[in-house]
């Protein structure tokens, strides 16, 4: 994909995490209008190409639908009972949820998730998935905005999967850590996680995904528990 893609991809996501902000922050009810595409073009400060990519993500996650129509536009979905198991756990909150704790179980899902991702990927799939590790690996990349595309890359692999209970529990540990992360400077960990090396060894983990090879893709896993195994709680 060009440059121009990868950025829209890019803004497609962050869209999409802060309209899923807006439904949990405001509570909003299934069936609420958000907007039309052209208003919420205009709110996003958006191009067209980038807010369809924002909807596919929400409508995949089972956030929100589009309706076609002159009453038609962006409505929250009705959410099923996968989708209300995630809004609980993303309810949790106080000293006794910690960001590590979430991380701890996302860490346990990852090589599930990995080998997912390894049966079922298609071609746009890896795409996607090159395009955002090309992404990490631009040089003296920023520790926060290495992290926001390593969630990204984490998001996309867990929506390759048809488990829908794997998919639901990991994004809900996902979206649980960037909440509580909002606004706070990350810092980075020591040298022995550095951009570069966790660049390198998610590039091996879209390579193993898209060779299909099992026993490659346990591996990469294997090599990506260790990775997270060094970090600081807040990686």
């Amino acid at each position: 994909m060009s440059t121009g893609e990868t950025a829209r991809t890019s803004r497609a996501e962050t869209i999409a995490s802060a309209i899923e902000r807006r439904i949990a922050d405001e509570q909003l009810p299934s069936g609420h209008r958000l907007g039309t595409k052209q208003t919420l073009c205009q709110e996003y400060d958006a191009a067209p190409a980038t807010l369809t990519e924002a909807i596919r993500l929400l409508g995949a996650r089972g956030t929100a639908t589009m309706r076609p129509g002159p009453n038609g536009g962006v409505f929250v979905a009705s959410p099923t009972a996968l989708v209300r198991l995630g809004r609980k756990m993303l309810e949790l909150s106080g000293d006794s949820v910690t960001v590590a704790d979430c991380l701890t179980v996302r860490d346990q899902l990852d090589p599930l998730v990995i080998l997912e991702a390894t049966r079922y990927r298609n071609s746009r799939d890896v795409e996607e998935l090159r395009e955002l590790v090309a992404a990490m690996a631009v040089e003296d990349l920023a520790w926060g905005e290495y992290l926001r595309i390593n969630w990204a890359l984490h998001r996309r692999m867990v929506e390759i999967t048809p488990n829908q209970v794997l998919r639901h529990t990991y994004l809900s540990m996902l979206e649980y850590v960037e909440s509580r992360l909002q606004g706070v400077t990350p810092i980075a960990p020591g040298p022995e996680v550095s951009t570069r090396l966790g660049a390198q060894v998610h590039l091996e983990l879209v390579d193993a995904i898209a060779s299909e090879d099992i026993a490659r893709a346990t591996a990469a896993a294997a090599a990506h528990t260790q990775l997270t195994a060094n970090r600081g709680a807040t990686s």
